[in-house]
């Protein structure tokens, strides 16, 4: 599955996802010194639902962005710790900024939506770090269960053969997530193996707003005699999103 990437922190990541220990303090393991820590917000802070109606899974989004940071945690609404990142020597002196974290995404046969949900309770999540400064670096992630319906796949067909200079993708459009709007439609457009390790997949990744219903892809971006994987995701207001995966090729 493809979906937008941040940058990804090269350090000892600790998931505690599917339950911790004791509830933590926020505050506990997190300031090492005796004075009172300066307080930075975090320049961003969002946890998602990513549900894949075609496959049939969904899995969490954590993107937390701040100043260069030592460890970063985040705490469920109750206050249990699910989340540690914590990185070590140079990096650790050089700082972590932004950090990307998705969870694993099991099939709905083994772990029911409705399990999954209660394993991330709807709440505030707060996320809290030490910078490399000693300040404390400390923001707070709105959940919620809002789920859209799965785009509809309009054309190309599945695995159907197309044109590489003149492909049009089409969708249905989606209602309302439980009365929060569909803010936005995100289109990608895959060659799922490039042949080149630095570049391992090509992507064409395109925002579109909550009107459209479709997206010419540009000529020149299809390879000839190559197999595509394309995704429509449905965003509602809370940043949750729905997908729907169709296949193609071109000749």
């Amino acid at each position: 599955m493809i979906r937008n990437r941040w940058t990804t922190v090269s350090a000892m990541l600790i998931a505690l996802f599917l339950g911790a220990a004791a509830p933590p303090a926020w505050a506990q393991d997190l300031d090492e010194d005796d004075d009172e820590p300066k307080v930075v917000p975090l320049k961003d802070a969002r946890l998602k639902i990513e549900l894949n109606s075609t496959d049939q899974d969904a899995g969490i989004q954590a993107f937390i962005d701040a100043d260069p940071w030592k460890n970063m945690n985040i705490f469920d609404p109750s206050g249990r710790l699910i989340f540690r990142a914590t990185s070590r020597g140079s990096l650790a002196k050089q700082g972590a900024t932004e950090l990307f974290l998705e969870s694993g995404e099991p099939n709905f046969s083994e772990v029911p939506l409705a399990e999954f949900l209660k394993r991330f309770p709807e709440g505030d999540y707060r996320i809290i770090g030490k910078g490399i400064k000693g300040e404390e670096l400390v923001g707070t992630a709105k959940f919620t269960h809002k789920l859209a319906a799965g785009p509809v796949l309009v054309s190309p067909e599945e695995d159907a053969v197309v044109d590489p200079d003149n492909l049009v993708v089409k969708w249905n459009s989606v209602g309302a997530a439980d009365g929060s709007p569909i803010v936005g439609y995100q289109v990608l457009v895959v060659k799922p193996d490039s042949g080149i390790p630095a570049i391992p997949k090509v992507i064409l990744d395109v925002t579109m707003p909550p009107t459209a219903t479709s997206m010419a892809v540009p000529p020149g971006f299809l390879l000839p005699g190559s197999a595509y994987e394309w995704e429509i995701l449905a965003i509602e207001s809370g940043g949750n999103q729905t997908l729907s995966v169709g296949h193609f090729k071109t000749p």
